[in-house]
Order: structure tokens, then C-alpha cells, then sequence
């Protein structure tokens, strides 16, 4: 499992606070610009976390640095008409991500949590994964990342520190049951039921007459829906053997009964079947063939590993939401810039 870390978090423009419920701002107040005739003077005091100030300026930077990350590289769309908008909620995020950072650190300096050159390599590794959608190395993360070099590695070491203390608090405290994985797989095969039998359903109003194309259209969850679910022509061995099977025994124009593979349900029509021809002396020899149009419904996977990753997942994100609650509970927490917000 790896869950959410803050490290992870330094590219996220909303943070973890819509998991953590830090804020309890509502869509309307989270983008409501703050009352200021002019722009505060950098070092303007905005929040404050226990007698720590966070300035305008850093506020500032960390803020337009996650709208900056956000437009060139998750390519985040602003109107013009928005951009104030849009910088007000980067600025409430950068106030949660500051509340969130000091509360955790002081935490850290009290459970003297500290790092050795294992867990470093062991961060840069869990960072070069994370990294890999971008196409960046670690070296880009610190030199193209949001808010500059020199703030980028003190955000990196920040980072392992809080994982090393959510890893003792939280992580290593989770445990599930056989119970718990049972439940989760027969739920999830429960969903897989009901996704088969609304493909029986579809399946019997096209006996009952309906149009195969169009139903293809509005039904299926396969690209091939756009063309009516026709898939083309093909050879055996082209195709998953369970789907080649029931294509090549099918007659032109009858349907096959739900097929199950690895993509899901399945339905399958063949409106061409080519038989194969043998060799001559100057032609070679052409392999049967069949054209096949299919109606697919897709199906949860059941795996133990994942369904494992998934609770646990889920059981940390809401340890380290009682962790930061508990935290923060004793800690003093004053939003100077926006009024509205609570912690």
C-alpha cells in the first residue's frame, strides 16, 4: 500500500483536506475573495498555528505556485473572468496545507521524529513512482516543481519527516480482518451481479427486436459503442480465447448469450464469417475469419491484493484525519486573512 503522503501532497492544489475535513468552508465560502481594499505588504501575518506565522508572501508564493503546477502541467483551465476566483482558492488551500504542515511538525519535535539516510532513499523511490505520469526524475521535481528549489527540498525532508510520524501513529497501528475482505469481495461480486443481469436485460430486447447498433451506442462501455460496437474483422488468435470461442460459433447474424472475460460482460454478434481457404500454387492460404460487433458492460475486478490496498487505504486516510483532529484540537489556530474559515 502507499497511501497519501504529504509528499505526495506538495502537487495537490486542494491538498488532503477534502479527505482530512480540515476546512468547513462550504463551495461558496471556499471561493469567496477575502475583504482587502489593497494588497497586504509581504510580510503581513495571514494565519497563525500555535505563535507561527504564516506571512502574505509565503502564503502567496506556495499558492501561485500551485495554480502555476496546476495550468502547465495538470492542465487546469481558467477563465479570465475567474482568475481572482481561482487565486482566492489557492490561497485557502495554502493556508490549510501551513496548518496542516506546523501541526504535524510540532508533533514531530515532540515524538523527536528523525530521519536516516534509509529513509531518505526509501522517499526518493516512493517520490520517482509518483513521478512517473509526468515523465519527470526526482532531479525535475526540485528544479520544475512549484515553488522553487531551495523550498522544494525543505518541502521534501518536511515530507518524510510527517510520513515517518503518520507511519508510527497511523500505518503501523492499522489492522483488517479475513472478515473485512470477505465482506468487501462479496460486495463487490454483488455489483458484478447486477452488471450481468442488466446485460441479460439489454440481451432480451434485442431478441425482442431492438436495433443492435443502437443499442451498441447507448449501452456499451467499449470505444467501439461510437460505431455501433463493431469490432472488425479478425483471425482466430487475435482475440481473448473465450471471446474467439463464441465468435466462431456463432451464426451471421445471431447474438451469443453474456460471455464473461477479463474486460466484463459481453454480447456478441457476427454479421460476416469468412471461411478459410487453402493454399494454391500461387496463392496462400486464407484463415477463417469473422466480423464482430459487441455490446460490453465492465466488471470490478476481484483481487485479493487490491481489496486489501483499498481498505487499508482507506482505514489510514481516516487514522490520519483522527490523528490531525486530535492535533489540532489542542493546538491555537487563527485564520487572520479569511474569517469564514475554521479548523
Amino acid at each position: 500500500m502507499r497511501p497519501l503522503t504529504f509528499l505526495s501532497a506538495v502537487f495537490l492544489s486542494a491538498f488532503a483536506f477534502g479527505l482530512f475535513g480540515c476546512g468547513k468552508d462550504s463551495s461558496k465560502s471556499a471561493t469567496k475573495p477575502a475583504e482587502q481594499a489593497v494588497t497586504p505588504s509581504p510580510d503581513h501575518i495571514v494565519a497563525m498555528v500555535n505563535g507561527t506565522p504564516l506571512t502574505w508572501a509565503d502564503m502567496e508564493k506556495r499558492a501561485m505556485g500551485y495554480l502555476k503546477d496546476d495550468v502547465e502541467n495538470n492542465h487546469l483551465v481558467i477563465p479570465t473572468n475567474r482568475m481572482e476566483e481561482a487565486k482566492e482558492h489557492f490561497r485557502r488551500n495554502s493556508i490549510k496545507a501551513f496548518v496542516f504542515k506546523t501541526v504535524m511538525m510540532e508533533e514531530c519535535a515532540k515524538q523527536n521524529i528523525r530521519l536516516s539516510e534509509a529513509d531518505r532513499q526509501e522517499g526518493l523511490r516512493n517520490l520517482a513512482l509518483s513521478l512517473k505520469s509526468r515523465n519527470w526524475t526526482t532531479n525535475d521535481f526540485f528544479l520544475k516543481g512549484p515553488m522553487g528549489e531551495t523550498m522544494m527540498r525543505r518541502e521534501f525532508e518536511d515530507g518524510l519527516v510527517i510520513d515517518k510520524l503518520l507511519k508510527i501513529n497511523v500505518r503501523n497501528k492499522l489492522k483488517i480482518s479475513d472478515k473485512e475482505i470477505s465482506d468487501s469481495t462479496a460486495m463487490l461480486q454483488a455489483t458484478n451481479d447486477l452488471r450481468r443481469v442488466k446485460l441479460e436485460g439489454v440481451r432480451k430486447q434485442l431478441l425482442d427486436g431492438a436495433n443492435f447498433e443502437d443499442v451498441a451506442r447507448n449501452v456499451s462501455e467499449c470505444p467501439s459503442a461510437k460505431k455501433g460496437g463493431d469490432l472488425g474483422e479478425f483471425a482466430r488468435g487475435k482475440m481473448l480465447k473465450e471471446f474467439e470461442d463464441a465468435a466462431f460459433a456463432l451464426e451471421v447474424g445471431s447474438l451469443s448469450p453474456v460471455i464473461n472475460t477479463r474486460f466484463g460482460y459481453h454480447i456478441l454478434k457476427v454479421t460476416a464469417h469468412t471461411a478459410a481457404k487453402a493454399a494454391t500454387g500461387s496463392t496462400p492460404a486464407i484463415p477463417e475469419t469473422v466480423r464482430v460487433s459487441h455490446i460490453l458492460i465492465k466488471h470490478v475486478t476481484i483481487d485479493r491484493k487490491r481489496i486489501t490496498d483499498s481498505i487499508l487505504r482507506s482505514k489510514y486516510n481516516a487514522g490520519v484525519a483522527d490523528f490531525f483532529r486530535e492535533l489540532k484540537a489542542k493546538a491555537k489556530i487563527e485564520c487572520l486573512l479569511y474569517k469564514d474559515m475554521t479548523f
